[in-house]
């Protein structure tokens, strides 16, 4: 599984994209017609041109283009295009970005980077030691709250760094820390000489027009309607083939639809019921991998009922997931069975953990036990989303069952997002989200633990905050396992969240669309690398 980034995946944003996948495409260096800069796929019969423009649908405007913020796929994808990392982790194979390399001491306490020579910032500026310098500064600044702040705070301490040359840090850990590596590969430089100043990065009018080092810069930002990158020709990993990249918002996925089959759109995820209308297309590819995606359901514990994990386990028990499912994804061949809060690509994934086979009876005696009566609760959801309104039905009648009355709240993405994140948000009790995390559960931690960036719902337990903290530092991998199996266990048995299902991405493509291979499929992102995806003559 490939990762830029570790971050966390909002699900309910829709965003449109290109993707594809086959066997390995080898692009020729040289034109075969120098006249109008065509060249030849070798192993197939494709030519592609340079330049032309790709177009990706997108549900919303992003939140904030800067890298120390992005939270929903919209923002992610687009900063993708806009700001590299000092390199990518994919499984034992690293690939590198702006880093040439990445050396660690024996004791594991001391990381030293060293910046590719020559790489350079959109305004033409070069990347330097001090951009990173910055960076980490800003990273462990409580005041910028910065997403990914409680990694690079290892033990209680935050981390401490050198400059040794113009292109070279040295990260000094004040303990081990087992997933390190993975937190230093998720870091996206910042421009020093753009920032530097500014008192509030949630608050920059430099993020209107972001100054990254990516294949693509800003050209126009027209809120509500479209983004349009164009190509940045001393990008350092190659001059990429497209002129342009536009995101264009397209909030109702019906009108994505039209669009895209008109082909007005180039990419687009896809529902279960549109694979298998593409798939008997010869205008369109279609292709289904596997993320890394839990979907949930979670239980906002500032509501009174949902403070009693009685209840909670009762309304468990009262759902059968294997139903659900099949209701949103019309199989299971879509979707998979999710009993656990981690993925099966995290290490120490496990499902010995309390599943919560369907059980009426069950759920109606914990209901007893827990003395509450009349209980009304409130499921938030995004509006345009087929699978979840779906999914939202089944559960609405699966409680009336036990005697809980579920009033359903579809709201438009703009709305639900701003809802979620208010801590004292009351409109919902029960709200349908989803993540990405990657493989390393360290990073879990932001969504479970007091305080974390993504705990919106508000869970507490100083016990198991004092595990996420051990974690990291275990370096018995035997020992660690265990820590993250209890982890997995304790959570299951609150019941803070329910598990619904891991399930495919699905993404359909027009036919002119090439170079998706050689970019790398990528959770969140889709691409690696939108330097490589080109037009097919």
């Amino acid at each position: 599984m490939k990762f830029k980034k570790i971050l966390v995946l909002f699900l309910s944003l829709i965003l449109v994209l290109s993707v594809g996948c086959g066997e390995k495409e080898e692009v020729s260096t040289e034109p075969e017609n120098e006249e109008n800069g065509t060249n030849v796929v070798e192993g197939s019969e494709e030519k592609i041109k340079d330049g032309g423009m790709m177009v990706f649908g997108i549900g919303d405007d992003p939140k904030i283009l800067h890298p120390f913020y992005a939270t929903d796929r919209v923002t992610m994808t687009i900063d993708n295009a806009l700001f590299d990392p000092l390199f990518v982790r994919d499984g034992n194979e690293t690939r590198y970005y702006l880093a040439e390399n990445v050396s660690v001491s024996e004791d594991n306490l001391t990381y030293t980077v060293k910046l590719k020579e020559g790489v350079k910032w959109h305004d033409g500026e070069n990347l330097t030691a001090d951009d990173l310098i910055f960076t980490l500064e800003k990273l462990i600044d409580e005041k910028q709250n910065a997403n990914a702040y409680q990694n690079f705070i290892i033990g209680g301490k935050p981390i401490s760094f050198e400059k040794v040359d113009d292109l070279t840090v040295k990260i000094i850990l004040p303990e081990v820390s087992v997933p390190f590596i993975e937190t230093l590969a998720g870091v996206t430089p910042i421009a020093k000489h753009i920032f530097e100043g500014e008192e509030d990065f949630t608050k920059s009018e430099k993020n209107e027009n972001p100054i990254g080092t990516g294949p693509f810069k800003m050209k126009e930002w027209n809120k509500g309607e479209s983004i349009i990158l164009e190509r940045f020709d001393d990008y350092h990993n190659g001059k990429p083939h497209l002129d342009q990249v536009v995101y264009r918002v397209v909030a109702d996925s019906n009108a994505a639809n039209v669009a895209f089959e008109n082909g007005e759109i180039s990419v687009r995820y896809i529902d279960v019921n549109e694979y298998e209308k593409y798939q008997n297309s010869n205008d369109f590819k279609v292709y289904g991998f596997d993320e890394g995606m839990l979907n949930y359901m979670a239980f906002k514990l500032n509501n009174d009922d949902l403070k009693d994990k009685k209840v909670r386990q009762a309304i468990a028990y009262a759902l059968d997931k294997e139903e659900i499912i099949k209701g949103a994804y019309d199989s299971l061949e879509y979707a998979v069975p999710a009993y656990t809060v981690l993925t099966p690509q995290t290490l120490y994934y496990t499902e010995d953990v309390n599943k919560y086979e369907h059980n009426v009876e069950l759920a109606k005696d914990l209901l007893k036990e827990s003395g509450k009566e009349n209980i009304k609760l409130t499921l938030g959801y995004i509006s345009t989303s087929k699978e979840q309104e779906k999914e939202a039905l089944i559960i609405q009648q699966k409680l009336k069952e036990i005697g809980i009355e579920l009033e359903l709240m579809p709201l438009d993405r703009g709305a639900f997002y701003q809802k979620l994140f208010e801590p004292d948000n009351r409109d919902f009790d029960l709200v349908f989200n989803g993540y990405i995390m990657g493989q390393e559960p360290d990073s879990y931690k932001l969504i479970f633990t007091k305080g974390g960036p993504y705990n919106f719902v508000g869970y507490e337990n100083e016990e198991m905050d004092k595990m996420w903290v051990q974690g990291p530092m275990e370096i018995d991998k035997a020992k660690r396992q265990e820590l993250y199996e209890n982890i997995q266990k304790q959570i299951m048995d609150e019941m803070i969240q329910y598990p619904i299902c891991y399930p495919k991405a699905l993404i359909a493509v027009s036919g002119n669309i090439g170079g998706v291979e050689e970019s790398k499929l990528m959770p969140i992102f889709i691409f690696e690398d939108l330097s490589k995806l080109y037009i097919i003559e």
